[in-house]
């Protein structure tokens, strides 16, 4: 595995733990934004290890793109888009209370779940890179 994808894979890991968590201590907003910067910087090492430049771009769904990743079961594609979602309404405070509403436990640990999912999927493909 090339350098640069192996330190993408380390934070990657270490955003994941860190969303574990906090789930524990109920911050779930943290949590699903630190599981949106897990599978992001996944998403980067495979870009990465496929010899590609690396762009500043947070859009899960476009990075799946950009690491050539091809036709993804739909729970995958969904958890993108929602994990985009709540990523870009941490972004703008006008949205803020809407989303803090629908975050309670079995939401985030939902996620959390399809999220580590995802993230073993993402981490064998980028190993077999």
């Amino acid at each position: 595995m090339k350098k640069d994808s192996e330190n993408w894979l380390k934070i990657a890991r270490y955003d994941l733990k860190v969303a574990d968590d906090c789930f524990k201590a109920t911050n779930y907003l943290t949590c699903l934004e630190k599981c949106h910067n897990a599978l992001e910087k996944l998403l980067k090492g495979i870009i990465s290890e496929n010899s590609q430049e690396t762009r500043k771009i947070h859009d899960l769904l476009r990075l799946a793109s950009e690491a050539l990743l091809i036709n993804l079961q739909a729970e995958v594609l969904d958890l993108f888009q929602e994990l985009n979602s709540i990523y870009m309404s941490t972004r703008y405070p006008d949205e803020f209370d809407a989303i803090m509403e629908k975050l309670d436990k079995s939401r985030t640990e939902l996620i959390l779940s399809k999220t580590k999912r995802t993230f073993t999927w993402l981490e064998k493909k980028l190993e077999m890179n």
